[in-house]
């Protein structure tokens, strides 16, 4: 064989070669039929995509990208090819991604659900915005922004000579305030024993008086189960929870006569609080400071209200104690630590998966007992009207009351707590009525939740309110200016 001719068939061996190896490497379709189903879809930018890129669902390679050009509206017109053996519903949705942050780009399809129907070829596939790497370098350049923007602000205000003044006139302030406190705290230890034995007093009046009344509300639902029975029968719901009410108060009374006790042994943080002697002297450090800054304070009033109401709804009960510290009749500021049965509201996700492929998840509001703070400040209009703005059971919120008969008679209403969610779409609003019919004895009644149905409510209840002069030495608002 001639030299040419060995020549001439290495080179159209060679060819052949790399027309093989082009038509693998680029998957060359030139003489098979159309086996693919056709979809477009538009993404704001396709930086990265190719021809030839995959598509994939639940991340396993389906099909290619065919084509891609510029649409009328300037965004990215993407064309795929997928086998006829890959469905496509019609809310079938895509998504442009990558493996990884730096792999290469490729189509994600949602395929849809078969209940919604197959989707038409060449039909336009609705996309979705992924997370890119551009969009995460603007986040973070945007977040470094901010940092170095604290920085420098932080470093205006404590750097220098001044700043290292600033810092120093606050710890000499922070010494002369706890040499106070130590003054203060010697001299008030009596008043803070005094102050035990008087709590422990008082509770032994409410454990005698409590039985008492435990009687008379038991009466009460009596008469007004045989009323509820001539006008509307299911009124006979709420006189039950009147009579477990009653039950629930004989118990809160055993309940506070433990604690105290329990206080005076010295167990628990308050028990520690008042008998050790190292606590003590520190609060006889704050009772002094504040016996300086409210020195013209000594005719203030001390108010307490502890009572308990049934939820029907709940199947549960309310416990709590207010304190009200007045400094003049017009104004005044309250604390309340309280019990409360949906004190805790959250949300219970379950996702459930009826057609394979295509979770549902659902949404359940939950309400567990949890004991909530209020702190709040009221101010008196006139005789009658009283309105209140601050924390309601950890959340923010306002509220006003008509008071009447020297406060024995109160209508009020709340609003607070106003995120939304599922479940609680409004605000929560309590209206609230109460009558204080011997001495500080009172009964209660309300609604709550009036906005939100699913967590709506009446409750029923009772309490007693009284004043105590020796509850204000433990503050020490006597104190010092006693002498």
């Amino acid at each position: 064989m001639k030299l040419e001719t060995k020549v001439g068939a290495f080179f159209l061996g060679t060819i052949a070669i790399l027309g093989v190896l082009i038509i693998r490497t680029e998957k060359l379709d030139l003489f098979s039929k159309k086996t693919n189903h056709v979809y477009a879809m538009d993404f704001a930018q396709a930086a990265g995509l190719s021809p030839q890129s995959k598509v994939r669902v639940a991340g396993v390679p389906v099909g290619n990208v065919q084509e891609i050009k510029l649409s009328e509206d300037g965004k990215a017109r993407v064309v795929i090819g997928l086998p006829l053996d890959v469905p496509v519903y019609s809310n079938a949705t895509v998504q442009l991604t990558s493996l990884g942050i730096l792999g290469e780009k490729y189509v994600d399809l949602n395929q849809g659900t078969p209940s919604s129907g197959p989707l038409p070829e060449n039909s336009l596939i609705p996309s979705r915005e992924g997370v890119s790497l551009d969009n995460l370098m603007e986040t973070l350049a945007a977040i470094s922004k901010d940092v170095k923007s604290i920085t420098g602000a932080f470093n205006e205000s404590i750097g220098g000579e001044q700043g290292r003044e600033k810092l120093d006139e606050i710890v000499d302030n922070i010494r002369v305030l706890t040499a106070e406190f130590r003054a203060m705290a010697q001299e008030n230890h009596g008043a803070i024993n005094a102050t035990l034995a008087n709590t422990e007093a008082i509770t032994s009046e409410i454990k005698d008086r409590l039985p008492r009344l435990a009687q008379q509300f038991e009466d009460l639902g009596r008469n007004l189960n045989e009323m509820v029975i001539e006008t509307k029968p299911e009124m006979k719901g709420m006189m039950t929870d009147v009579r477990k009410l009653a039950q629930n108060f004989t118990s809160t009374s055993e309940n506070l006569r433990a604690i105290t006790e329990k206080i005076n042994r010295g167990e628990g943080t308050i028990g520690k609080l008042l008998n050790d002697e190292t606590t003590v002297k520190k609060i006889n450090q704050a009772v002094d400071n504040v016996n300086d800054l409210m020195g013209g304070m000594r005719d203030m009033e001390l108010r307490l209200d502890m009572g308990a109401a049934s939820w029907t709804k709940r199947n549960d009960a309310q416990v709590g104690l207010d304190i009200e510290l007045a400094p003049r009749k017009d104004y005044w500021y309250a604390l309340g630590l309280h019990s409360t049965p949906d004190g805790k509201i959250s949300e219970r996700t379950t996702v459930v998966e009826p057609v394979p492929g295509s979770p549902t998840t659902t949404k359940e509001l939950k309400t567990d007992q949890a004991f909530t703070v209020s702190a709040q400040f009221a101010k008196r209009l006139g005789d009658h009207f009283v309105v209140t703005a601050g924390v309601v059971e950890n959340k923010g919120g306002v509220g006003a009351e008509y008071r009447a008969m020297e406060d024995r008679f109160r209508v009020g209403a709340l609003a607070y707590d106003f995120s939304k969610r599922d479940g609680k779409p409004n605000p929560r609003y309590r209206l609230t009525t109460s009558y204080q019919f011997w001495k500080g004895m009172y009964a209660q009644a309300g609604v709550q939740d009036i906005a939100n149905p699913k967590l709506k409510t009446f409750f029923v209840g009772g309490g007693v309110r009284w004043k105590d002069e020796d509850m204000k030495r433990l503050l020490g608002l006597l104190g010092s200016s006693v002498k």
